[in-house]
Parts: C-alpha cells; sequence; structure tokens
C-alpha cells in the first residue's frame, strides 16, 4: 500500500515545485518588463514635451508643435478690409474710355476718313500706309482697354482670395495651402498678362513708327520725281487729298533739310 502512493507523492511534490519556479520566473519576466516599459514611458513623456501643445492662439513656448503653429499663424491675415489704404485696389480712371471709340466728341476719324483714296503711283502707295497707321493706332487703344478689363478682374479675384484666407482657421493647414497656390498662380498669371501688355504696345509703337517713316520715305520720293509708274513723281501725286497731303509732308521734309 505504501509503495504504490509512494510515486504518486512523488509526482505531486515535482510538479508542486515546478509550478514554483514557473512563477519565480514569471514574477521576474514581469519585474524585468516593468523596468523596461517604465523607462519607454520616460522617452515618451520627453519626446511629448518636446513636441508640446498649444492653444489657438498659437503660443509656442519652444516646442515643435508651438513653432510650426506660429510659423502657420504668420501665413494667415487676422482680417481682410477692401477699403484698407495698403490692400485696397487702385482707383478706377477718371475718363471712361470706350472700345473702338477713342473720341466723344461724334467725330468719326476712322481710315475711311483720315486716308482718301487714290488709285496709282505713289499717292495710292500712301494711302494703304495712312489706313495701316491707323488701324493699328485703334488696335493699340483697343488692346489697352482689354488688357485694363482683364486687370481689374484679376483684382477682383485676389480681393475674394484675400477675403478667404482671413477666413482660415488655424487648423485648416490643406486650405492655407490651397489658397497660397492660388495667389501664386493669379500674380504668375498677372506678370504674364503684364508682360503681354508691354511686349505688344511695344511692337504697336514700332509698326507705327515703321508705316510713319515709309511715308515719310514716299514723299520724299515724290519730290525727287522717283516715283514708279501711273505717272510717278509730283505729277502722280498732286491730284486728290492724298496727293496734297504727300506733297506737303515732302515740302516739310525738304524744309527741315535746308534749316539743317
Amino acid at each position: 500500500m505504501y509503495t504504490l502512493t509512494t510515486p504518486v507523492i512523488t509526482s505531486r511534490h515535482a510538479a508542486m515545485a515546478l509550478l514554483v519556479l514557473g512563477l519565480g520566473a514569471f514574477g521576474n519576466a514581469q519585474a524585468q518588463w516593468r523596468v523596461v516599459d517604465n523607462a519607454a514611458n520616460t522617452k515618451l513623456q520627453d519626446v511629448n514635451t518636446r513636441l508640446g501643445t498649444t492653444s489657438a492662439n498659437g503660443n509656442g513656448n519652444g516646442t515643435v508643435n508651438g513653432n510650426l503653429r506660429e510659423l502657420y499663424q504668420q501665413q494667415v491675415f487676422e482680417s481682410f478690409n477692401g477699403s484698407n489704404e495698403d490692400s485696397k485696389a487702385a482707383p478706377e480712371p477718371e475718363e471712361k474710355l470706350q472700345h473702338a471709340q477713342p473720341t466723344k466728341s461724334g467725330v468719326n476719324m476712322n481710315a475711311d476718313n483720315r486716308c482718301k483714296q487714290a488709285t496709282s503711283g505713289i499717292a495710292q502707295q500712301q494711302y494703304q500706309l495712312c489706313r495701316e497707321i491707323v488701324n493699328t493706332e485703334l488696335a493699340k487703344y483697343n488692346y489697352s482697354l482689354k488688357m485694363y478689363e482683364v486687370t481689374t478682374q484679376r483684382q477682383r479675384y485676389l480681393d475674394e482670395l484675400k477675403r478667404q484666407r482671413g477666413s482660415i482657421q488655424s487648423h485648416e493647414v490643406g486650405k492655407l495651402q490651397d489658397n497660397t497656390n492660388r495667389i501664386l498662380l493669379l500674380m504668375s498669371q498677372m506678370e504674364i498678362d503684364r508682360q503681354q501688355q508691354q511686349t505688344y504696345m511695344d511692337a504697336y509703337v514700332a509698326r507705327i513708327g515703321y508705316l510713319q517713316e515709309a511715308s515719310k520715305t514716299l514723299a520724299q520720293q515724290a519730290l525727287d520725281g522717283k516715283g514708279e509708274g501711273g505717272g510717278g513723281g509730283l505729277t502722280g501725286v498732286i491730284g486728290g487729298a492724298v496727293g496734297i497731303a504727300t506733297l506737303k509732308a515732302a515740302l516739310e521734309i525738304a524744309q527741315s533739310k535746308r534749316r539743317n
């Protein structure tokens, strides 16, 4: 009887011993984990302190989030007042101009009225140059008005973007970046508009100057009797209003040369 129960008791004792050893090992592991966890918590607390938390007014206190918030606040308008002297658009011109109507007097000075038609010789060439000069002058005038209208539209859009920027909340970083991109794009387009207008204005001026010099050259040729075909020279240009204007221009050139 004794010999049969002895192995059972021994096995129980061995199991209890293993359980105690296991609990002891778990206790040591738990103690080690608690030590490691405390160190990690300390590091995380240090990181959080450095990152910082800021209020909506953007008081940075030298933390990462605070500095970012202050940088963000510098890009947001407190408010936008379109009547502020520092930000409002340029005043409208006092004299309103109309397309294709440089004068309000009712006097129609288009190419048909300013240039009298001729059919031959230098007079006919003068007529063609006269029409080109008049049409170029009118095109220059109309293009300037068109670019003024475009500039006015750009100004209205810029004012709207500034109003939107003033209403962006402190946490809406995406909206701020979108607004910034729109303003930069608009500024780029306005610079392109300005360069385009200046380039075309220069081209118009150059063309008018070229045509006027060509007209003077023809007038000088008429004075020198070098006209081609159709009774060139003075004989071919004296007839008609254009011929008289050509002769007058030629005489003025000759007088200017004598004075010089």
